[in-house]
C-alpha cells in the first residue's frame, strides 16, 4: 500500500478513535486552568541537557519542593537531589553516600514524597535528578559489609572482595578494590538486575536524570562489565561522575579512550576544567584554556561542569575556604558556555566537615541576581554558538546574541574586550546584574563591570522563538503525537508549558479542546482547507 495512503488512514482511525471516546470521556480545559497547571513560563530548557542544575546538597525533599518558584525564577532547569537510598549511620551527610542497598527513601523522603516532589516540578517545567550510589554498599576498606546491608545482598559472590585500592593509576583496581567500603561486583547480573530495576522505578516516580556516583570505579563493556549497558536503557538523562581521569595518570591516550567509552553511555563531569577556571579566578587571573575532555573528544553537550561540588566543599575541601563571589564569578564562565550543563552548589551554613548533615537545607544564595541572569543567558542562548576569549584582563563568552563578561580580580571598573568574530550584534545594552549601560561595535564590547564582577548583556527583544500552531510537542514540526500530547493534557496526565499552550489552541477559541486535537489530526490526513493555521509560524518574544 502507498505510505501517504496508509498515514492517512491511520490518521483517520485516529480521528474515529478519539471521537468514540475522548469526546465524552475527557473535558476541556481552559488556556487558564493550563496555565495554573503548568505554572509560569520561566524559559527553561526542555531537557536536562538544555539548562544548568541546583545542587540541592543535603536537603529534604519537602525543602526543594517548597523552594521551586524560587529555582525555576532562578533559571535553574534542574534540580538534584542527594542520594535517597537506605543508608548506615546519622547525620552527617557522608552516610548518605554509604548505603544499605537500593530501597529508595531514608531521611531526606519516601519515594512517594519523591513523586510528590516530581509533580510539582513538572508544573515549573523544571527536571529533578537523583545522586544514585551503585558502587559500594556499606562497610569497611577491607570488604566488611555493615550490619544494616539488606540481608539479600550479603553474599560474597555481590562483592569484588579484593581489598582496598591503593593505587589508582591501576584501572583493575579502580574497578575491582575498594575505596572506604566493599566494592560492588557490578559484574554479576543481579546487581546489575538490582540497580536497573531502581532506575525503573526512580522513572517512575517522575525524575528525569540520574548521577551517577563514582562512576569511573565502575567497569565498562570493553573491560568484561555490562554495568552500563543494562542501566542507562532507561529513556531518562544520565551523568557520571568522574573526578579527574578514568585511570589516574596512565596516559592520556588511555584515558581518553576510556572517557570516549563512558560517554556512550551517558554524560560526564569534566571538574579538571572547573577546577582551572575556579583557580584562576581566585588567584585574580584568567585561563585561556578552552576546556579539558572537550579538547580531548568529547562532545561539548555531553559535559556537567561546575565551580564548586560538593566534595570541594565538604571534606574540608579545597573550595571551602573561597568567598562565595569568587564561585559565582567562575560559575558566571562555565554557566554561559553553549551546550554543557553547569551545576551550582547551595553550600551547607557550616564549614566543618564533621558537622555538615544530612537534611538540612543549605544557602539560597542561588536566587541573587548575578547567578539568575547567567541562567537566563543560558536559556536565551539554547542552541547559539560561541565563542570563549580572555581580553583585557576578563573572561569573555561571547554567544549569536549577548555576552558574559567576568573580571577575575576586579569590580565595579569600566572595561572594553573583544567581540570575537563579532558574534554579539552591535547595539547598547543593558546589564542584567548591575544596571549598567554597555556597547557593542563590530569588534568591542564596553561598558561598566559593577561589584559582583560579572556582567552579562543580551537583548531579549531580538530573541524570538519560533513556534508552530499545533506543535503541541515543541518539536519544530507537525506530527500525530502533537495531537496525542493533546489528548493526554486533556485526560491530565501530562501539563503543557505556556508555549505549548499558545500552540495548542489552534481554532483560537481561547481553550484547548478535543476538537484543536481532532484538527491537527485532520490536517495530518490533508482534510483541512487551506486557511488553517497549523503548521504556519506563531512568534513568540
Amino acid at each position: 500500500m502507498n505510505k501517504k495512503i496508509l498515514s492517512i488512514a491511520l490518521v483517520l482511525c485516529m480521528i474515529l478513535s478519539c471521537m468514540a471516546v475522548n469526546c465524552f470521556t475527557v473535558s476541556a480545559q481552559s488556556v487558564e486552568t493550563a496555565g495554573a497547571a503548568a505554572g509560569e513560563d520561566y524559559g527553561l530548557g526542555d531537557s536536562c541537557t538544555d539548562g544548568n542544575i541546583l545542587h540541592c546538597f543535603n536537603w529534604t525533599l519537602a525543602q526543594i519542593k517548597a523552594e521551586l518558584p524560587n529555582i525555576a525564577a532562578a533559571g535553574f532547569t534542574s534540580v538534584q537531589t542527594s542520594p535517597l537510598q537506605g543508608h548506615d549511620g546519622r547525620n552527617k551527610w557522608s552516610w548518605l553516600y554509604q548505603p544499605t542497598g537500593f530501597t529508595i527513601g531514608n531521611e531526606l523522603g519516601s519515594y512517594d514524597d519523591l513523586k510528590s516532589l516530581c509533580t510539582e516540578a513538572d508544573k515549573y517545567g523544571i527536571k529533578v535528578i537523583v545522586d544514585v550510589v551503585a558502587n559500594h554498599l556499606a562497610g569497611n576498606n577491607y570488604g566488611t559489609w555493615a550490619y544494616s546491608v539488606e540481608s539479600s545482598l550479603k553474599k560474597s559472590e555481590y562483592f569484588h572482595n579484593e581489598g582496598p585500592c591503593e593505587n589508582f593509576n591501576d584501572r583493575y583496581e579502580v574497578t575491582h578494590k575498594n575505596i572506604g567500603m566493599p566494592d560492588l561486583n557490578t559484574e554479576n547480573e543481579t546487581i546489575q538486575n538490582l540497580v536497573a530495576a531502581m532506575v525503573t522505578k526512580l522513572k517512575d516516580a517522575g525524575v528525569d536524570g540520574i548521577r551517577w556516583d563514582a562512576a569511573k570505579h565502575i567497569g565498562l563493556p570493553s573491560e568484561g562489565s555490562s554495568f552500563w549497558e543494562k542501566t542507562t536503557n532507561t529513556g531518562v538523562f544520565h551523568y557520571a561522575e568522574i573526578l579527574e581521569a578514568p585511570a589516574g595518570k596512565s596516559s592520556e591516550s588511555y584515558n581518553n579512550q576510556l572517557m570516549a567509552e563512558y560517554a556512550k553511555y551517558m554524560n560526564v563531569t569534566d571538574d579538571t576544567y572547573g577546577a582551572t577556571i575556579t583557580t584562576a579566578v581566585r588567584d585574580g587571573r584568567v585561563a585561556k584554556s578552552n576546556g579539558n575532555w572537550n579538547r580531548r573528544g568529547i562532545d561539548a553537550g555531553q559535559l556537567v561542569y561546575w565551580a564548586e561540588s560538593h566534595d570541594t566543599y565538604a571534606n574540608n575541601g579545597w573550595t571551602n575556604g573561597l568567598d562565595q563571589n569568587v564561585i559565582d564569578r567562575a560559575y558566571a564562565i562555565l554557566g554561559a558556555r553553549a551546550e554543557s550543563q553547569s551545576l551550582y552548589l547551595s553550600r551547607p551554613f557550616e564549614k566543618s566537615d564533621s558537622a555538615i548533615t544530612y537534611a538540612t537545607k543549605g544557602s539560597t544564595h542561588f536566587t541573587s541576581k548575578e547567578v539568575a541572569a547567567v541562567n537566563h543567558f543560558h536559556n536565551a542562548m539554547i542552541g547559539t554558538e560561541e565563542r570563549y576569549s580572555t581580553s583585557a584582563g576578563c573572561f569573555v563568552v561571547c554567544r549569536e546574541g549577548g555576552a558574559v563578561i567576568v573580571s577575575p580580580k576586579g569590580s565595579d571598573i569600566d572595561v572594553s574586550v573583544t567581540n570575537s568574530g563579532g558574534m554579539v550584534p552591535t547595539g547598547t545594552y543593558t546589564d542584567e546584574v548591575s544596571g549598567s549601560t554597555w556597547t557593542v561595535t563590530e569588534t568591542t564590547i564596553s561598558g561598566h563591570i559593577g561589584d559582583t564582577g560579572i556582567a552579562v548583556i543580551y537583548d531579549t527583544d531580538k530573541l524570538v522563538k519560533e513556534l508552530l500552531a499545533g506543535d503541541a510537542d515543541l518539536s519544530g514540526e507537525i506530527t500525530v503525537i502533537d495531537a496525542t500530547e493533546i489528548q493526554r493534557y486533556l485526560a491530565s496526565m501530562c501539563t503543557l508549558n505556556a508555549d505549548a499552550t499558545a500552540v495548542a489552541d489552534v481554532d483560537g477559541d481561547g481553550s484547548v479542546t478535543i476538537v484543536d486535537a481532532t484538527a491537527i489530526q485532520r490536517w495530518l490526513a490533508g482534510l483541512e482547507d487551506g486557511d488553517s493555521p497549523i503548521g504556519k509560524p506563531l512568534n513568540k518574544t
